[in-house]
């Protein structure tokens, strides 16, 4: 049995098995791809495909905004292929797992080591919980099953243990 201070951990959903079904199905479907043609500056017909809750860019933007404002004397930015992940509405607390996401945009934008496991798609969050949970029976990072029990389908909070998992 999880703690006073373990279930705040884990977020207000510790004790849940399951999340709401609606809530399960868009954690596992992949996000929905949006295609259009646009006139680019030079006339010619661009096309465009934006992810629904991925958003290329923001990094270099955010940077060269601080390098124009006098007031900002620091910034450290993360490398500029990480793309921004945004939940999705009504879809609660699954931060952990988006930063997960970003973390491997970066490996995939930047083509760092690993890269090649994360052919072209972000994985789901569901998919990121059989992995977690795959890791955990591999005996990889094995305490944190005991610390959070259930993780598929549940809307239980994760930190920097759980995103320690190998894929191989």
């Amino acid at each position: 049995m999880l703690t006073g201070q373990q279930k705040k951990d884990l977020g207000p959903y510790a004790y849940e098995d399951l999340m709401p079904k609606w809530l399960y199905d868009q954690m596992k479907s992949e996000p929905r791809i949006f295609r259009y043609n646009i006139i680019g500056q030079d006339g010619r017909l661009v096309a465009i495909e934006r992810v629904e809750n991925e958003a290329a860019g923001v990094v270099p933007m955010l940077a060269r905004l601080s390098e124009l404002d006098p007031s900002v004397e620091e910034a450290w930015f993360c490398h500029p292929a990480v793309r921004h992940i945004s939940k999705y509405r009504h879809e609660g607390g699954f931060c952990g797992y988006r930063n997960i996401q970003m973390a491997i945009s970066f490996l995939q934008g930047s083509k760092a080591l690993g890269h090649q496991i994360f052919p072209n798609k972000i994985p789901t969050v569901i998919q990121l919980q059989e992995w977690i949970e795959d890791a955990w029976d591999r005996g990889i990072n094995d305490y944190a099953r005991t610390e959070v029990g259930k993780l598929k389908g549940t809307r239980k909070w994760i930190g920097t243990s759980e995103v320690s998992f190998h894929i191989i």
